[in-house]
């Protein structure tokens, strides 16, 4: 048999009328915590100004090849410049908040209380500031708040844009003094490319070739030297053996007595042509014979002739020799023979001394290739070091200009921070409803705790649970007016 009593729905309303100081006391106490806590706790208020990258006045093309932040970057920039000593120290000291503490806690106390977020797009701002960030910051007064986060913002411009010019400016000269010190080593390496260069003149690398013609070409020179070196000297022996038999009386211009040898003298020559000229006559004729005899007087005065000859003095011959136009002629060719030959030895020397030369260049060119080809590699490489340090001069000095003048990315306060209309905390309606909750939770926690200890009978329903019959009910007597 089920003894669970029935429960009746009308029994939470008796419950809730037995117990009702029970529920509005908590509440109304909870509601009076929550109103002190509102009202005692202190207040801060919250006020942001929206910052955006300006639009560029050149061509975006510059501004591309000059600035290559990404939003990332940015961003970190920001945070660094917004939250720097220069900027916050300054905020202090301009708005007074150095008269209430000293200037590093307030720079601590602001920092703290300054925040940056990128806020969600805003249609009402203008077109084209595709890149915001929002300066947030928290105060007691919402005066304060207002001025405090304006004059951050408008410092912040300032000081970027300050420190843009001055990096910019830095940049520059620091690539400046490097091409300087590119340039000064280029023009050193250059020189003594130069100096090697000249030093080496004719057996460079690319006179190689050069050298090997200029070679070729001189030894077939030697060679054509060498042989009118050897015809001279031959010419020159005929000339001394011409010379020779002249001074020892012989003729060799008589081409009747050929095979003669040329030092023959002249009046042996005689002897021997009439010799042959009588034998060919007794041939013919008897030696009784006009002819026969004629020869045989010429003979015999000829041969007396030679016979004088052989027996004069060397000195006379000389001195009649002198007189010869043939043998003053034969002794001139034979000194412009000899002046010849030594003419040609002497170009047959400087050309041997030319192959020499052309050799030892042609020799020495690998040695000089490898010394020259380490300057040239150097040389190329600075080169190439110079040219990519210029051009990164005239990209800073671009920079510098834009950011002089400026032409590029700036950022600009696109929303100034309104006056707080209400506190960001307490937040009052929040702590009410909170207090409220907590006040119901527990007033209802006490009414049904109390309700279940409570072992009294209010009515009739609850004697019909105990299954006892009821005999009859009295009303409530309500008060007499």
């Amino acid at each position: 048999m089920d003894t669970t009593p029935a429960f009746h729905p009308l029994d939470y309303l008796s419950v809730v009328r037995r117990r009702m100081w029970w529920l509005i006391v908590p509440v109304v106490v909870a509601a009076v915590a929550g109103t002190a806590l509102v009202i005692g706790l202190p207040r801060s208020y919250q006020a942001a100004a929206t910052l955006g990258v300006a639009i560029p006045a050149v061509s975006q093309e510059l501004v591309a090849n000059a600035q290559h932040n990404s939003p990332e970057e940015r961003l970190r920039n920001i945070r660094q410049i917004l939250l720097s000593q220069p900027v916050l120290e300054r905020v202090v000291k301009e708005e007074g908040l150095d008269k209430e503490q000293p200037v590093v806690e307030a720079v601590n106390d602001v920092r703290e209380r300054l925040e940056l977020d990128l806020p969600k797009a805003d249609p009402s701002l203008p077109e084209g500031a595709a890149e915001q960030f929002s300066v947030r910051y928290t105060d007691s007064t919402p005066q304060r708040t207002q001025r405090v986060v304006n004059k951050v913002a408008e410092v912040f411009v300032q000081e970027n844009s300050r420190r843009k010019e001055v990096r910019a400016e830095e940049t520059s000269a620091f690539i400046g003094m490097q091409v300087q010190g590119s340039q000064m080593r280029l023009n050193e390496i250059e020189e003594r490319l130069r100096q090697a260069q000249e030093a080496y003149m004719g057996a460079l690398p690319e006179q190689t070739n050069a050298n090997v013609a200029m070679m070729t070409g001189v030894q077939q020179q030697l060679e054509t030297t060498s042989n009118a070196i050897r015809a001279e000297q031959d010419r020159l022996g005929i000339i001394e053996r011409q010379v020779e038999g002249m001074k020892a009386g012989a003729s060799t211009t008589d081409p009747s007595v050929p095979g003669l040898p040329s030092t023959t003298p002249a009046s042996m020559i005689q002897v021997i042509k009439l010799q042959r000229d009588l034998d060919a006559a007794l041939t013919a004729y008897t030696a009784k014979h006009p002819e026969v005899i004629r020869l045989k007087e010429e003979l015999a005065g000829a041969k007396a002739a030679a016979a004088a000859d052989a027996n004069r003095p060397e000195e006379e011959r000389t001195a009649s020799l002198g007189l010869d136009p043939g043998y003053r002629s034969l002794l001139g060719d034979r000194e412009q023979s000899r002046l010849r030959i030594r003419d040609l030895q002497r170009q047959e020397q400087q050309i041997r001394g030319q192959i020499g030369v052309y050799r030892m260049r042609v020799e020495s060119a690998p040695r000089v290739e490898q010394q020259v080809a380490t300057l040239k590699r150097e040389y190329e490489l600075e080169k190439n070091q110079y040219g990519e340090l210029t051009s990164r001069l005239r990209s800073a000095e671009m920079s510098e200009n834009l950011v002089r003048n400026r032409g590029g990315e700036e950022f600009t306060i696109l929303a100034r921070a309104a006056l707080p209309s209400a506190p960001v905390s307490p937040n009052a309606q929040r702590i009410l409803m909170v207090a409220m909750l907590v006040g119901m939770c527990l007033g209802g926690g006490l009414a049904l705790g109390r309700e279940y200890l409570d072992r009294a009978i209010h009515d009739a329903r609850s004697l019909n649970d105990l299954d006892l019959p009821v005999l009859g009910e009295i009303p409530r007597i309500g008060s007499v007016a």
